[in-house]
């Protein structure tokens, strides 16, 4: 675990912190936010335990974190931080194109999952999407989750649902398995009213008029 010294200007950087137990890939995101002018790395945790005794004396923006820690995974990590501070974002690092895994982590509150291939430069530029109030997914990811929901319709639909943010595809999500607009707003920390206008945007892009015809044509 290391925590760091504020440096010149630091007040105009994003405050981050990295949880990733693989150290080759955790002094390479730390060699690389390290040198960022717009990132101030503020805790670099290798576990869960690590980064929440580094965090009791931190103030931070946003957090990268692998999802397969040690102990206590990315995902409890995740319902860990929202729940103690729910301003503070949270985007999830993996290998893994995991389906469950997805769904679980932008359950818990992330606000995006990225591969452990993206190009760092541009995961620096997802994690500014991120703090500007957007969700990122990487590519196979995306796929991977429109795929879930859309196993065999035809390209009509798909180029539909290929219009959807991945927050509506969260949302749509929610959706389908029933969930009331109050607790879809609860478990994305957002209001009622930002859950409606979301709401509007995926029926709008799937031409449909209700959930009940949501699930009827999209599931």
């Amino acid at each position: 675990m290391e925590i760091y010294q504020n440096t010149n200007n630091v007040d105009k950087k994003y405050r981050l912190a990295i949880v990733e137990d693989r150290e080759p890939v955790l002094e390479t995101l730390k060699v690389f936010f390290r040198s960022s002018p717009l990132f101030d790395l503020r805790i670099s945790a290798r576990s869960f335990e690590e980064f929440t005794e580094a965090w009791k004396n931190e103030t931070l923006d946003i957090v990268l974190s692998d999802i397969g820690l040690p102990g206590k995974s990315g995902i409890e990590t995740t319902w860990y931080i929202k729940r103690r501070m729910p301003e503070v974002q949270v985007v999830m690092f993996t290998v893994f194109e995991n389906k469950d895994a997805v769904f679980q982590a932008l359950r818990a509150g992330a606000s995006g999952y990225l591969l452990k291939s993206t190009p760092l430069p541009q995961m620096e530029e997802h994690l500014l999407e991120v703090l500007s109030g957007g969700s990122v997914m990487s590519p196979q990811v995306a796929r991977l989750v429109f795929d879930h929901f859309n196993p065999v319709v035809g390209k009509s639909k798909y180029e539909k649902t290929a219009q959807l943010t991945p927050r509506e595809i969260e949302i749509m999500a929610m959706l389908q398995q029933g969930t009331p607009y109050k607790e879809v707003a609860s478990q994305l920390f957002v209001s009622v009213d930002t859950v409606k206008y979301h709401i509007r945007n995926i029926y709008q892009k799937l031409q449909v008029t209700s959930r009940a015809e949501l699930i009827l044509k999209y599931k």
